[in-house]
């Protein structure tokens, strides 16, 4: 890709809003958030990794697909699954965690029911 294209281009931060873009090299693109006085650099291409979004949507396809090949370089797809693989674990934990609360919660709940009967029974007995 052409990182020239990119300069002057408009792009949105979720944060930050719009900001045009001032410079960008192999590494680095710096913008300028006009309406927050703030000029930020960030790591090129990972910062169009859910960071930044390009206002011009003929461009935005072409971001997406060096987005892609630096994700498969960086490792970062993997990465990706990594993550998605733990949080699917904490959420079985978790489940199982709350099973095992629930069963105890229950267990106590008829033990106390099984008193008040068992008692009611032998006052009843010892009238």
């Amino acid at each position: 890709m052409d990182l020239e294209k990119l300069v002057n281009q408009t792009v949105i931060h979720k944060s930050f809003g719009k900001g045009i873009i001032r410079s960008v090299d192999e590494k680095y693109l710096e913008v300028d958030f006009m309406e927050k006085g703030k000029v930020s650099k960030f790591p090129y291409p990972s910062c169009f990794n859910g960071f930044l979004i390009m206002e011009d949507c003929e461009l935005q396809p072409e971001i997406t697909s060096v987005v892609e090949v630096w994700k498969v370089e960086s490792g970062a797809v993997q990465k990706e699954e990594l993550r998605h693989q733990y949080e699917k674990t904490m959420q079985g934990i978790e489940s199982r965690r709350l099973a095992a609360e629930d069963k105890k919660l229950k267990a106590a709940q008829r033990a106390m029911e099984h008193r008040s009967t068992y008692s009611s029974t032998n006052f009843n007995k010892k009238k």
